[in-house]
Protein backbone atom coordinates (compact mmCIF):
# COMPACT_ATOMS: atom_id res chain seq x y z
CA UNK A 1 0.00 0.00 0.00
CA UNK A 2 1.36 3.54 -0.98
CA UNK A 3 1.68 5.84 2.20
CA UNK A 4 -1.62 8.17 2.54
CA UNK A 5 -1.81 10.85 -0.54
CA UNK A 6 -4.17 13.57 -0.51
CA UNK A 7 -5.89 12.57 -4.69
CA UNK A 8 -7.94 15.24 -6.24
CA UNK A 9 -10.19 13.70 -8.90
CA UNK A 10 -11.62 15.04 -11.66
CA UNK A 11 -13.77 13.89 -14.44
CA UNK A 12 -17.59 13.21 -15.43
CA UNK A 13 -20.00 12.17 -12.46
CA UNK A 14 -23.46 10.27 -12.87
CA UNK A 15 -21.88 7.95 -15.80
CA UNK A 16 -23.30 4.83 -16.83
CA UNK A 17 -19.60 2.85 -15.78
CA UNK A 18 -19.37 5.05 -12.58
CA UNK A 19 -15.77 5.10 -13.08
CA UNK A 20 -15.11 7.92 -11.03
CA UNK A 21 -17.07 7.27 -8.30
CA UNK A 22 -15.29 3.52 -8.07
CA UNK A 23 -12.12 5.65 -7.86
CA UNK A 24 -12.95 7.86 -5.15
CA UNK A 25 -14.22 4.81 -3.34
CA UNK A 26 -11.44 2.41 -3.69
CA UNK A 27 -8.79 5.52 -2.66
CA UNK A 28 -10.50 6.55 0.41
CA UNK A 29 -10.84 2.91 1.80
CA UNK A 30 -7.01 2.42 1.02
CA UNK A 31 -6.71 5.25 3.41
CA UNK A 32 -5.96 8.36 1.03
CA UNK A 33 -7.94 11.56 1.24
CA UNK A 34 -9.94 12.26 -1.86
CA UNK A 35 -11.61 15.60 -3.39
CA UNK A 36 -14.06 14.64 -6.03
CA UNK A 37 -14.49 17.56 -8.74
CA UNK A 38 -17.21 17.08 -11.22
CA UNK A 39 -16.85 18.64 -14.42
CA UNK A 40 -20.25 18.38 -15.75
CA UNK A 41 -23.49 18.26 -13.79
CA UNK A 42 -24.93 14.52 -14.35
CA UNK A 43 -28.66 16.29 -14.56
CA UNK A 44 -28.30 18.06 -17.33
CA UNK A 45 -28.12 16.03 -21.36
CA UNK A 46 -25.34 15.88 -22.73
CA UNK A 47 -26.72 18.44 -25.42
CA UNK A 48 -27.57 20.81 -23.41
CA UNK A 49 -24.39 20.75 -20.89
CA UNK A 50 -22.11 21.27 -24.17
CA UNK A 51 -23.72 24.38 -24.98
CA UNK A 52 -24.04 25.72 -21.56
CA UNK A 53 -20.36 24.76 -20.97
CA UNK A 54 -19.05 26.31 -23.87
CA UNK A 55 -21.75 29.71 -23.45
CA UNK A 56 -22.14 30.30 -20.17
CA UNK A 57 -20.47 27.91 -17.51
CA UNK A 58 -17.33 27.10 -18.82
CA UNK A 59 -14.83 29.50 -17.19
CA UNK A 60 -17.05 29.47 -13.57
CA UNK A 61 -16.95 25.99 -13.37
CA UNK A 62 -12.97 25.92 -14.44
CA UNK A 63 -12.21 28.97 -11.94
CA UNK A 64 -14.10 26.90 -9.06
CA UNK A 65 -12.45 23.88 -9.57
CA UNK A 66 -9.21 25.73 -9.40
CA UNK A 67 -9.82 27.69 -6.19
CA UNK A 68 -11.55 24.20 -4.74
CA UNK A 69 -8.19 22.12 -5.39
CA UNK A 70 -5.70 25.39 -4.29
CA UNK A 71 -7.08 25.01 -1.32
CA UNK A 72 -7.28 20.99 -1.26
CA UNK A 73 -3.42 21.02 -1.87
CA UNK A 74 -3.36 17.67 -3.50
CA UNK A 75 -0.44 15.61 -3.85
CA UNK A 76 -1.65 14.22 -7.07
CA UNK A 77 -4.50 15.04 -9.49
CA UNK A 78 -6.05 12.83 -11.60
CA UNK A 79 -8.59 13.16 -14.27
CA UNK A 80 -10.17 9.97 -14.56
CA UNK A 81 -11.67 9.65 -18.85
CA UNK A 82 -8.88 12.31 -18.72
CA UNK A 83 -9.10 13.49 -22.61
CA UNK A 84 -12.73 14.50 -22.23
CA UNK A 85 -12.26 16.66 -19.46
CA UNK A 86 -12.71 20.50 -20.97
CA UNK A 87 -9.41 22.72 -21.37
CA UNK A 88 -10.47 25.58 -19.79
CA UNK A 89 -10.78 23.30 -16.25
CA UNK A 90 -6.78 21.72 -17.55
CA UNK A 91 -5.54 25.35 -17.99
CA UNK A 92 -6.62 26.94 -14.85
CA UNK A 93 -5.38 23.98 -12.82
CA UNK A 94 -1.71 23.95 -14.69
CA UNK A 95 -1.65 27.52 -13.64
CA UNK A 96 -1.93 27.08 -10.07
CA UNK A 97 1.15 27.85 -7.97
CA UNK A 98 3.55 25.16 -6.87
CA UNK A 99 0.69 22.57 -8.80
CA UNK A 100 1.13 18.69 -8.07
CA UNK A 101 1.26 16.50 -11.09
CA UNK A 102 -1.47 16.08 -13.08
CA UNK A 103 -2.38 12.86 -14.81
CA UNK A 104 -5.00 11.14 -17.13
CA UNK A 105 -6.30 7.77 -16.64
CA UNK A 106 -7.76 7.15 -20.18
CA UNK A 107 -10.09 3.95 -21.22
CA UNK A 108 -10.97 4.76 -24.81
CA UNK A 109 -9.17 5.18 -28.20
CA UNK A 110 -8.10 8.81 -29.16
CA UNK A 111 -6.84 11.08 -32.56
CA UNK A 112 -4.28 13.19 -33.24
CA UNK A 113 -6.68 16.01 -32.36
CA UNK A 114 -6.08 15.26 -28.52
CA UNK A 115 -2.66 15.97 -28.61
CA UNK A 116 -2.97 19.05 -27.74
CA UNK A 117 -5.20 17.99 -24.22
CA UNK A 118 -2.35 15.11 -24.06
CA UNK A 119 0.10 18.13 -23.40
CA UNK A 120 -1.84 19.57 -20.64
CA UNK A 121 -0.96 16.22 -18.26
CA UNK A 122 2.58 15.11 -16.83
CA UNK A 123 1.36 11.80 -17.58
CA UNK A 124 -0.95 9.52 -19.75
CA UNK A 125 -1.95 6.22 -17.98
CA UNK A 126 -4.19 4.13 -20.87
CA UNK A 127 -6.05 1.17 -19.96
CA UNK A 128 -5.27 -0.83 -23.25
CA UNK A 129 -2.00 -1.45 -24.17
CA UNK A 130 -2.58 -0.61 -27.57
CA UNK A 131 -3.74 2.82 -27.13
CA UNK A 132 -0.03 2.99 -25.39
CA UNK A 133 1.72 1.71 -28.70
CA UNK A 134 -0.31 4.09 -30.66
CA UNK A 135 0.24 7.22 -27.92
CA UNK A 136 3.98 6.32 -28.48
CA UNK A 137 3.98 5.70 -32.08
CA UNK A 138 2.46 8.85 -32.75
CA UNK A 139 4.72 10.78 -30.50
CA UNK A 140 2.74 12.23 -27.87
CA UNK A 141 4.71 14.94 -26.35
CA UNK A 142 3.84 13.18 -23.17
CA UNK A 143 4.82 10.25 -21.17
CA UNK A 144 2.34 7.23 -21.06
CA UNK A 145 1.65 3.95 -18.62
CA UNK A 146 -0.35 1.29 -19.36
CA UNK A 147 -2.94 1.48 -16.22
CA UNK A 148 -5.62 -0.97 -16.23
CA UNK A 149 -8.90 -0.99 -14.77
CA UNK A 150 -9.15 -2.02 -11.38
CA UNK A 151 -11.94 -3.73 -8.70
CA UNK A 152 -15.21 -1.84 -7.75
CA UNK A 153 -15.01 -2.20 -3.95
CA UNK A 154 -18.63 -0.64 -3.78
CA UNK A 155 -20.27 -4.04 -4.59
CA UNK A 156 -19.80 -5.59 -1.52
CA UNK A 157 -18.30 -9.41 -0.19
CA UNK A 158 -18.92 -12.62 -0.99
CA UNK A 159 -21.76 -13.79 0.86
CA UNK A 160 -23.31 -17.69 0.54
CA UNK A 161 -26.24 -18.23 -2.11
CA UNK A 162 -27.31 -20.62 -4.20
CA UNK A 163 -26.39 -19.51 -7.27
CA UNK A 164 -28.84 -19.66 -10.67
CA UNK A 165 -26.99 -22.03 -13.02
CA UNK A 166 -26.38 -20.15 -15.86
CA UNK A 167 -23.98 -17.16 -16.86
CA UNK A 168 -24.78 -13.78 -16.75
CA UNK A 169 -23.48 -11.10 -18.96
CA UNK A 170 -24.26 -7.01 -18.13
CA UNK A 171 -23.53 -4.59 -20.69
CA UNK A 172 -25.26 -2.97 -23.54
CA UNK A 173 -25.66 -4.75 -27.00
CA UNK A 174 -22.90 -4.23 -29.59
CA UNK A 175 -22.60 -6.04 -33.17
CA UNK A 176 -19.86 -7.89 -32.06
CA UNK A 177 -21.44 -9.50 -28.85
CA UNK A 178 -25.16 -9.95 -30.62
CA UNK A 179 -23.15 -11.98 -33.45
CA UNK A 180 -21.25 -14.05 -30.75
CA UNK A 181 -24.20 -14.68 -28.67
CA UNK A 182 -26.31 -15.57 -31.58
CA UNK A 183 -23.84 -18.25 -32.66
CA UNK A 184 -24.09 -20.60 -28.92
CA UNK A 185 -26.15 -22.59 -28.15
CA UNK A 186 -26.31 -22.11 -24.09
CA UNK A 187 -28.88 -19.66 -22.74
CA UNK A 188 -27.44 -16.39 -21.03
CA UNK A 189 -28.87 -14.11 -18.59
CA UNK A 190 -28.64 -10.90 -20.57
CA UNK A 191 -28.80 -7.49 -18.29
CA UNK A 192 -29.28 -4.01 -20.43
CA UNK A 193 -31.00 -1.57 -22.23
CA UNK A 194 -31.39 -2.34 -25.93
CA UNK A 195 -31.21 -6.45 -25.94
CA UNK A 196 -33.23 -7.83 -28.38
CA UNK A 197 -34.55 -11.09 -28.93
CA UNK A 198 -31.81 -13.85 -30.24
CA UNK A 199 -33.58 -15.93 -33.43
CA UNK A 200 -31.35 -19.16 -33.09
CA UNK A 201 -31.14 -19.14 -28.53
CA UNK A 202 -33.54 -18.32 -26.08
CA UNK A 203 -31.23 -15.78 -24.09
CA UNK A 204 -33.21 -14.27 -20.98
CA UNK A 205 -33.70 -10.75 -21.41
CA UNK A 206 -34.03 -8.03 -19.35
CA UNK A 207 -33.91 -4.46 -20.45
CA UNK A 208 -32.53 -3.21 -17.31
CA UNK A 209 -29.49 -0.71 -16.59
CA UNK A 210 -28.64 -2.21 -13.24
CA UNK A 211 -27.78 0.15 -10.23
CA UNK A 212 -24.64 -0.91 -8.05
CA UNK A 213 -26.72 -2.84 -5.37
CA UNK A 214 -28.76 -4.59 -8.32
CA UNK A 215 -25.08 -5.39 -10.25
CA UNK A 216 -24.07 -6.59 -6.97
CA UNK A 217 -26.82 -8.93 -6.76
CA UNK A 218 -26.68 -10.12 -10.60
CA UNK A 219 -23.04 -11.16 -9.80
CA UNK A 220 -23.68 -12.77 -7.00
CA UNK A 221 -26.66 -15.00 -7.74
CA UNK A 222 -25.44 -16.45 -10.50
CA UNK A 223 -22.52 -18.81 -11.39
CA UNK A 224 -20.32 -16.41 -13.34
CA UNK A 225 -20.02 -13.82 -15.13
CA UNK A 226 -19.30 -13.56 -18.86
CA UNK A 227 -17.24 -10.74 -20.67
CA UNK A 228 -17.58 -10.06 -24.42
CA UNK A 229 -15.02 -6.95 -25.58
CA UNK A 230 -16.92 -3.81 -26.65
CA UNK A 231 -15.21 -3.53 -29.75
CA UNK A 232 -16.04 -0.11 -30.04
CA UNK A 233 -13.76 1.52 -27.86
CA UNK A 234 -11.31 -2.29 -27.05
CA UNK A 235 -8.38 -3.55 -28.22
CA UNK A 236 -6.25 -5.60 -26.13
CA UNK A 237 -7.69 -3.96 -22.81
CA UNK A 238 -10.02 -5.46 -20.16
CA UNK A 239 -12.86 -3.83 -18.50
CA UNK A 240 -14.27 -2.95 -15.52
CA UNK A 241 -16.18 -6.35 -16.01
CA UNK A 242 -13.18 -8.02 -15.82
CA UNK A 243 -12.11 -7.12 -12.26
CA UNK A 244 -15.93 -6.46 -10.56
CA UNK A 245 -17.24 -9.81 -10.18
CA UNK A 246 -14.56 -11.78 -8.05
CA UNK A 247 -15.07 -8.91 -5.07
CA UNK A 248 -18.01 -11.36 -4.83
CA UNK A 249 -16.08 -14.54 -5.48
CA UNK A 250 -17.73 -15.06 -8.92
CA UNK A 251 -15.49 -15.99 -11.55
CA UNK A 252 -15.03 -14.36 -15.30
CA UNK A 253 -15.77 -15.65 -18.36
CA UNK A 254 -13.61 -13.62 -21.16
CA UNK A 255 -12.90 -13.40 -24.68
CA UNK A 256 -9.30 -13.73 -25.22
CA UNK A 257 -8.01 -10.06 -24.57
CA UNK A 258 -4.27 -9.65 -24.96
CA UNK A 259 -3.83 -8.10 -21.82
CA UNK A 260 -5.62 -10.29 -19.77
CA UNK A 261 -2.33 -12.43 -19.43
CA UNK A 262 -0.67 -9.28 -17.61
CA UNK A 263 -3.88 -9.29 -14.60
CA UNK A 264 -4.84 -12.84 -14.41
CA UNK A 265 -3.39 -16.96 -14.48
CA UNK A 266 -5.51 -18.28 -17.69
CA UNK A 267 -7.45 -21.60 -16.41
CA UNK A 268 -6.69 -20.90 -12.83
CA UNK A 269 -8.23 -17.18 -12.29
CA UNK A 270 -9.83 -16.84 -15.51
CA UNK A 271 -11.86 -18.97 -17.75
CA UNK A 272 -10.59 -17.72 -21.55
CA UNK A 273 -12.87 -18.68 -24.91
CA UNK A 274 -11.53 -18.26 -28.16
CA UNK A 275 -14.98 -19.02 -30.30
CA UNK A 276 -18.52 -19.73 -29.81
CA UNK A 277 -18.14 -22.86 -29.73
CA UNK A 278 -15.92 -22.92 -26.53
CA UNK A 279 -17.90 -20.53 -24.94
CA UNK A 280 -20.50 -23.22 -24.88
CA UNK A 281 -18.05 -25.80 -23.77
CA UNK A 282 -16.87 -23.90 -20.65
CA UNK A 283 -21.10 -22.88 -19.64
CA UNK A 284 -21.58 -26.42 -20.03
CA UNK A 285 -18.78 -27.25 -17.36
CA UNK A 286 -19.39 -24.72 -15.34
CA UNK A 287 -23.32 -25.97 -15.12
CA UNK A 288 -21.90 -29.43 -14.35
CA UNK A 289 -19.17 -28.61 -11.58
CA UNK A 290 -20.04 -25.46 -9.76
CA UNK A 291 -16.82 -26.41 -7.65
CA UNK A 292 -14.83 -25.35 -10.40
CA UNK A 293 -16.70 -22.09 -10.62
CA UNK A 294 -16.19 -21.56 -6.85
CA UNK A 295 -12.56 -22.35 -7.25
CA UNK A 296 -11.75 -19.77 -9.98
CA UNK A 297 -13.77 -17.11 -8.48
CA UNK A 298 -12.00 -17.74 -5.43
CA UNK A 299 -8.63 -17.98 -6.77
CA UNK A 300 -9.41 -14.69 -8.81
CA UNK A 301 -10.21 -12.76 -5.91
CA UNK A 302 -7.15 -13.73 -4.05
CA UNK A 303 -5.46 -11.63 -6.96
CA UNK A 304 -7.79 -8.64 -6.95
CA UNK A 305 -7.13 -8.03 -3.80
CA UNK A 306 -3.47 -8.57 -4.16
CA UNK A 307 -3.22 -6.64 -7.52
CA UNK A 308 -6.06 -4.89 -9.02
CA UNK A 309 -7.49 -2.43 -6.57
CA UNK A 310 -7.54 1.49 -6.72
CA UNK A 311 -4.48 1.45 -4.29
CA UNK A 312 -2.39 -0.39 -6.55
CA UNK A 313 -3.03 1.70 -9.32
CA UNK A 314 -2.05 4.61 -7.65
CA UNK A 315 1.29 2.86 -6.91
CA UNK A 316 1.80 2.14 -10.64
CA UNK A 317 0.89 5.76 -11.73
CA UNK A 318 3.73 7.08 -8.72
CA UNK A 319 6.16 4.88 -10.31
CA UNK A 320 5.80 6.07 -13.67
CA UNK A 321 5.45 9.90 -13.41
CA UNK A 322 8.49 11.38 -14.73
Amino acid sequence: MTAPMRVTLIGKIGSVTHWLEDCAAGLLAAGHSVQLCPTRDPRLNAAIERLLLVRRLGAPRAAWTARAVGRFRPDLIVAVRGYEVPLRILDRLRALPGRPPMVAWVGDGFLETDRAIASRYDLVAHTDSFFVEQHRSQRFPVPCCYLPHAANMRLGEPTPANRIPRVVFVANPTPHRVALLNRISTPIELYGPGWRPFPAVAHAIHPLRLDIPALAAAYRSHLAVLNIRNEENVVYGLNQRSFDPYFLGTPVVSDDQRDLSTCFEEGEEVLVYRSAAELDEICIRLQRDPGLAASIGAAGRRRVLAEHGYDNRLMTVVAALP
